[in-house]
């Protein structure tokens, strides 16, 4: 009837009012996914030039050690820093200050090993090993607390979405990282430490560059957070030390199993091609786990991945090629869902804790599967089916256990 007003059916009482998911700051995000790229190209520079470095200078006893030490190291400083971080998160320069000292240490190890190798200084020489520790604890010092950035960029509605950023960027760095090691030796330890150090200095300008959100509650306003619930905090780190594990079993021991290295040493090239396949799949993967929530794509994701693994290992060589993508979205969607889990199992005050965890959790996994299978040399079946099945199980296991992520106030929908 003309003149008639209607209402809007989202106006009755009865009908919750979905307001609109808050606006992604997306130069904080893209600082962030910066900075973790960054950092990501400093470990290929690294791990590069480790064992070059240690051997050159009388230190080949120390190599199979410091291969093992970052995963160790990492379990113990990746927490620490998140949460150490988690305590300026609200102060004036926020979660800033921690990340650029230790991008600022990190960069400055570079460029004093670069001028120890330059000029030949035999008390640097002694101090190699200690320099590179350093250099270690000050990225894993960074990580956590710069993903925990992500929070202030994005609501957990929208985290999925920039969680498959940095999954699509760390897997176009990953699946060149091979042909990148091999640039970075080409180039000589001092040039390439001097551009590993500019890297690193570039991905903290781009984050700073970035406006910060503020808190929205004044800052003399903010009371200390409570201690972090460790049951959560023990449920999470189990977790990514699982999925981390799967993580091995995909990257690193597939292509080393016996029967397919032997049938096909090709199979060999497979993990660029899942990282790659992996980083094409991340913006689709973001909006599955949009959809499915965090821990619904994971209580999907890990039996899928542990099934198509399982089955990769009994297949003859020549039908694993067309698994590489399916493969590849998989590993997209565990990991991009894993990044969202971290940063929203914990309450708010504590997602540095939260990024720490699995940051930590996953690393470890890589330490403890090169201690158990060695760097390399094929493997038999068995043993790679025994860890798939443990660590799928555990990981299941994990998310059915695992509390629903929290919510903050501006994520929860409105109910007149």
């Amino acid at each position: 009837m003309a003149g008639r007003l209607l209402l809007p059916m989202s106006f009755s009482p009865s009908v919750p009012i979905e307001p609109p998911s808050p606006a992604i700051h997306w130069r904080l995000a893209w600082g962030v996914v910066a900075l973790q790229g960054s950092l990501q190209m400093g470990w290929i520079i690294y791990r590069a030039y480790q064992p070059v470095l240690l051997s050159g200078h009388g230190f080949a006893s120390l190599l199979v050690p410091f291969a093992l030490v970052p995963g160790f190291l990492g379990l113990l400083i990746e927490p620490i820093s998140g949460a150490f971080s988690d305590r300026w998160a609200f102060k004036a320069r926020g979660r800033l200050m921690p990340i650029t000292v230790s991008v600022l240490v990190a960069a400055s190890v570079f460029l004093t090993i670069a001028g120890t190798v330059q000029g030949g200084m035999a008390m640097g020489n002694l101090l190699l090993p200690g320099l590179m520790l350093v250099w270690m604890t000050a990225v894993q010092a960074t990580s956590s607390p710069g993903l925990a950035l992500l929070n202030e960029a994005v609501s957990l509605k929208r985290l999925p979405t920039v969680a498959a950023l940095l999954v699509l960027t760390q897997g176009v760095i990953g699946a060149f990282a091979g042909g990148l090691a091999q640039e970075a030796l080409q180039l000589g330890p001092t040039f390439t430490l001097l551009l590993g150090a500019t890297i690193l200095a570039l991905g903290l300008a781009v984050l700073r560059s970035a406006p910060t959100p503020h808190p929205d509650t004044p800052l003399s306003a903010q009371e200390p957070a409570p201690s972090p619930p460790l049951g959560r905090c023990a449920l999470l780190l189990a977790l990514a030390l699982a999925i981390g594990a799967l993580g091995q079993v995909l990257l690193e021991l597939l292509p080393r199993v016996q029967t397919l290295a032997a049938a096909a040493p090709n199979l060999s090239a497979q993990t660029p091609v899942v990282l790659l396949s992996s980083a094409l799949a991340a913006p689709f993967a973001g909006k599955l786990v949009t959809r499915w929530g965090h821990r619904g794509a994971l209580l999907r994701v890990i039996p899928s991945l542990s099934v198509s693994l399982a089955l990769t290992l009994l297949l003859p060589s020549a039908g694993i090629p067309p698994l590489l993508p399916l493969l590849g979205f998989l590993h997209s969607l565990l990991f991009t869902a894993l990044t969202a889990l971290g940063l929203s199992t914990l309450p708010h005050a504590w997602s540095g804790l939260g990024a720490g965890l699995v940051l930590g959790g996953s690393g470890l996994a890589g330490s403890l599967s090169l201690l158990h299978f060695g760097p390399g040399g094929t493997l038999p079946a068995g043993p790679v089916f025994v860890v798939l099945a443990g660590c799928g199980g555990l990981a299941l296991a994990g998310c059915v256990l695992l509390p629903q992520g929290l919510q903050r106030d501006s994520d929860v929908s409105i109910t007149p």
